[in-house]
């Protein structure tokens, strides 16, 4: 095969189509246990009131809670991981034998998440959180 731009135009089509079927083969577990937040910026910024109270039998007066506000940033991150395929398997139109790759490439896309959400969990014990206390922390202070 000739490497041209029309002819490499045609590989990134077919590797393309390639890797979006088999990043469909994957089910992620993330979904299960995180909320997926859509961001279009750089950082997003999620800020709430803390400390509601529950309710209590009203005896006497009334116990005015004071609520706190709190808030974190959380800053996205880029991920990427690339494939390069040597001219020489271009020219020898050795495409294929690259196919497994980029299935398995894709299935690493999709899996990605999965890894970065379940090493915070693991890690959720010792690492400090917004409130410099540890994600799972029986602290309510």
């Amino acid at each position: 095969m000739i490497v041209n731009p029309q002819n490499l135009r045609g590989i990134y089509v077919g590797f393309n189509t390639l890797f979006n079927k088999a990043l469909t083969t994957v089910d992620p577990l993330y979904k299960q246990i995180a909320t997926v937040v859509p961001s279009t910026t750089r950082a997003e910024t999620y800020a709430w009131l803390g400390d509601v109270p529950s309710m209590r039998k009203w005896i006497g007066d009334r116990e005015i809670q004071n609520l706190t506000a709190s808030s974190y940033t959380i800053k996205n991150e880029d991920f990427e991981a690339t494939i390069g395929i040597p001219r020489e398997d271009i020219e020898d139109d050795s495409i294929g034998l690259y196919n497994p790759s980029v299935e398995m490439l894709a299935q690493s896309v999709a899996r990605h998440p999965d890894e970065l959400i379940f090493a915070l969990l693991a890690s959720g014990f010792s690492e400090k959180c917004y409130d410099e206390k540890p994600f799972f922390s029986d602290s309510q202070t």
